[in-house]
């Protein structure tokens, strides 16, 4: 693992079903596949349909769809499930290169996701009423792109990609686990990744996210099935998985892989590293105590680490304690968090210990959304704007288009986005003034006036085309 990597999240449900085949090329004729598949005393069957010309997902389709998620998740988790970004964003997200080669390849991927029907019978948990449902959904709902070149994907695109309410749901309703992206992106081949995905999803138990399993045990035929690899020939899965169990097992994921048995009753038994454990569910349960989501709470866990946020918790109700009453308490802990420094426990203030964990819970208390201005990944610091100053252009547009998507992706059409994109690409104006000059405003509470004067500074016009 790396020492300070991007730590973020996947929707189980989606993780566990391995919606995406682990292979990196499929057959031509590979449109479709059916699995039925057990899980303890419940059998449970997915069925994928894809269209001839783009075949079922597979390969870089597992990176854009958990990217797709995360963005979602830093975008604040809205109800109608919208994520806006740059293709640039998106490929960033996924940990694939922006240079310009994989655009082509991020077009198709998204083509495929938007095409492609899942039907799942009992196989999708609806978790804060704990239950196993029947649904059915395609992973992108709705895509929309500007582009200079027709139906087709650019560098200076808009996205507006709409997740299905099934996935939007569940994840606004906590059911995620912890996904160590940066890991995930050292891994050098889409069926590795896939696998790791699989794998750290499939340790879980379904019905208690917090209980991971140090060891998991499956036929490797039905594993091929669930990996849905296109072979009924128990050498031909074998050879198929050996690279990617090599990779886990000289990355530290996986501490041992064994075959037991032979033919098609072989089975593998996985043994992971110790230094793949999930953080303290006790940490998390203080974190939602603050009215920190849980969603933010494995964010910040993950970044900062658990020693430094129970600190920082422990700080937090101390000072609360002493009577002080912030505007937004999950705002507050993040900035004590962020600033330990700023935030002195005051004389004969006790500071509180930190509690134990309480019952589970099948549902995530509804809570606050972060504070606006710790921007869509958690926040940019009072360095933000020097560091970005030192940065290309052509970065500096990037990142500022990020912010000023997540502030405005509500108020502003896609066609105006792209416009201010335009502007900015252009010179026509500074991004780091026109995000200055955002902020300042929309902090203010001055946002329609932000809106307003932004179309008159672009000459957009509100009923312009989307």
């Amino acid at each position: 693992m790396t020492d300070k990597g991007i730590k973020r999240f996947d929707e189980l449900n989606i993780a566990r079903l391995s919606l995406i085949s682990v292979q990196e090329r499929i057959p031509a004729d590979y449109r479709d596949w059916t699995v039925e598949l057990e899980d303890g005393d419940r059998r449970y069957r997915v069925t994928c349909q894809a269209l001839p010309e783009y075949g079922v997902p597979h390969g870089i389709d597992t990176d854009i769809s958990a990217a797709l998620v995360n963005l979602y998740i830093d975008q604040g988790s809205p109800p109608d499930g919208v994520v806006t970004c740059t293709p640039y964003q998106l490929l960033q997200m996924a940990g694939l290169d922006t240079s310009g080669r994989y655009y082509a390849a991020l077009d198709e991927s998204l083509k495929r996701l938007t095409t492609t029907t899942y039907f799942i019978a009992e196989g999708w948990r609806d978790h804060p009423r704990g239950r196993w449902t029947n649904v059915n959904f395609r992973y992108i709902d709705r895509i929309e792109f500007t582009s200079g070149e027709a139906d087709r994907l650019d560098a200076s695109s808009i996205l507006r990609v709409t997740l299905p309410q099934e996935i939007s749901r569940s994840v606004r309703a906590g059911y995620i686990k912890s996904l160590d992206l940066s890991f995930m992106q050292t891994l050098r081949r889409p069926p590795t990744r896939a696998l790791y995905r699989l794998l750290d999803a499939q340790r879980r138990d379904p019905e208690h996210p917090d209980a991971v399993a140090m060891a998991y045990q499956v036929g490797l035929m039905e594993w091929a099935q669930a990996c849905k690899i296109v072979t009924d020939r128990p050498s031909m899965a074998q050879r198929t998985l050996d690279a990617a169990h090599e990779e886990l097992i000289e990355k530290g994921f996986l501490k041992n892989v064994e075959y037991v048995g032979r033919g098609k009753k072989k089975l593998l038994h996985y043994t992971f590293g110790e230094a793949f454990i999930p953080p303290d569910p006790a940490l998390l349960q203080d974190l939602a105590d603050l009215g920190v989501t849980q969603t933010r709470a494995l964010q910040l866990v993950r970044e900062y680490g658990e020693k430094p946020v129970e600190e920082a918790v422990i700080r937090c109700r101390a000072v609360l304690a002493s009577g002080f009453k912030p505007r937004s308490r999950p705002a507050f802990f993040v900035d004590v968090l962020r600033n330990p420094g700023k935030y002195e426990v005051p004389e004969g203030a006790a500071a509180p210990q930190k509690g134990t964990v309480k019952a589970s819970r099948s549902e995530v208390r509804p809570s606050p959304q972060p504070s606006l201005f710790e921007g869509p990944s958690g926040g940019a610091d009072e360095e933000g704007d020097g560091r970005l100053r030192a940065m290309p252009r052509e970065k500096q547009v990037e990142e500022v288009m990020r912010t000023l998507t997540f502030l405005l992706r509500n108020d502003l059409k896609l066609q105006e986005l792209d416009t201010l994109r335009l502007a900015l690409d252009e010179g026509l104006e500074d991004p780091l003034d026109i995000k200055a000059w955002a902020i300042r405003g929309i902090s203010s509470g001055q946002k329609s006036s932000v809106v307003r004067d932004l179309r008159a500074r672009l000459s957009l016009t509100p009923g312009g085309p989307a």
